[in-house]
């Protein structure tokens, strides 16, 4: 297997930023919406499917708030002069969505929202930020805080949706100077509320978790599943697709590493290594180091060869020096503003079937 085999040409994505930090934050916060968009569609279009509705739609959530955070970073390429405004702004904002747009309303330069529209993106941020402040609550299992608040209830899929949709709909407004398409007009009639609740579990999202695993099986299961529907989208361009694809994939297979260590708590990774690397993003040196020597005794003990475990070692040494903290495909630049991945040719198609073997 190899990663950076280009078996046809016809899946080949070239990677080359134009170096302008605007337009690249720009076009990586489409391609992110894009691909929310489609899975949204899916899931409401798919009635009652419940994996559908209740783990998909997790994704969905990230993908798009994730678009929303890109496109804010965006702006505040284009409204600072200095690269040093823009690199204090990302590292003291961070995730955080209500203080990106903060930032750029207090810059001043720009002003493409109507006051009526200003105030219900900042009432919006603020309730998104109540739940998800470290942009990490759809993609790893619940904390017990949020179940504490949340377990057993179910999140109205359409009304969630569309916030966060319109919340899109007015960072490209400003992204595109005040232009907003028909399709994206301002709706003063939905609520500024992250989180809207239906009384029925039926086409909406079902926010609970497993005792048994940790709540690791929702979101494999969500970001696996999507992974496949992005990736056999014809709709969707392989350039538009490839960046969210590779997230998706680095974050299933963190996922998918702390799911074993905790399975193997009883068996060998004592507790307090479990929870100390939880929140790790380091798959090899924290994740994998651990879980090793539990698979490696699985192994001896039942005489089974132990090429395997080398092979699958190898992979994820490669999958972390690629991305070694898991944001390396989740922006175009560092918060020093390096690109750390471009120039750069890839088989999509290869891609795709190498990770998945990983999974």
């Amino acid at each position: 297997m190899d990663f950076w085999k280009i078996g046809n040409d016809q899946n080949k994505v070239s990677i080359k930023w134009s170096r302008n930090y605007f337009e690249d934050y720009k076009q990586l916060a489409y391609n992110f919406y894009d691909c929310g968009f489609s899975i949204f569609d899916e899931v409401i279009c798919s009635g009652y499917d419940n994996i559908k509705s209740d783990m998909w739609f997790l994704t969905e959530i990230f993908l798009v708030r994730q678009s929303i955070e890109l496109g804010l970073k965006s702006l505040l390429c284009r409204v600072y002069n200095k690269n040093n405004d823009i690199q204090k702004a990302f590292i003291e904002c961070c995730h955080d969505l209500s203080m990106l747009f903060q930032r750029y309303n207090d810059v001043g330069n720009e002003n493409y929202l109507t006051n009526e529209e200003k105030e219900w993106m900042t009432k919006y941020l603020d309730s998104l930020e109540e739940v998800d402040s470290k942009s990490d609550m759809f993609r790893f299992p619940f904390e017990d805080e949020f179940l504490s608040k949340y377990r057993d209830k179910f999140l109205d899929n359409v009304d969630v949706a569309n916030n966060l949709l319109q919340a899109f709909a007015l960072v490209k407004k400003c992204i595109q100077e005040g232009i907003a398409l028909d399709e994206n007009k301002f709706d003063n009639t939905l609520q500024p509320e992250f989180f809207i609740f239906a009384s029925h579990g039926i086409g909406n999202c079902y926010l609970w978790q497993r005792l048994s695993d940790e709540g690791f099986h929702v979101k494999v299961t969500g970001y696996s599943e999507v992974i496949d529907f992005i990736y056999k989208n014809s709709n969707i361009s392989k350039e538009t697709k490839l960046y969210p694809l590779m997230f998706m994939f680095r974050n299933t297979i963190e996922l998918c590493l702390k799911r074993l260590s905790y399975s193997s708590v009883d068996d060998g990774v004592p507790l307090e290594i479990f929870r100390a690397k939880r929140r790790s993003h380091f798959i090899k040196k924290d994740l994998w180091k651990n879980i090793k020597p539990v698979i490696m005794k699985y192994a001896n003990d039942s005489g089974n060869d132990t090429e395997v475990i080398a092979i699958v070692e190898r992979l994820i040494g490669e999958i972390s020096g690629l991305d070694k903290n898991g944001d390396n495909f989740r922006y175009p630049t560092s918060y020093s503003l390096e690109y750390r991945f471009d120039k750069k040719n890839i088989d999509i198609k290869n891609v795709y079937e190498y990770l998945k073997a990983m999974i």
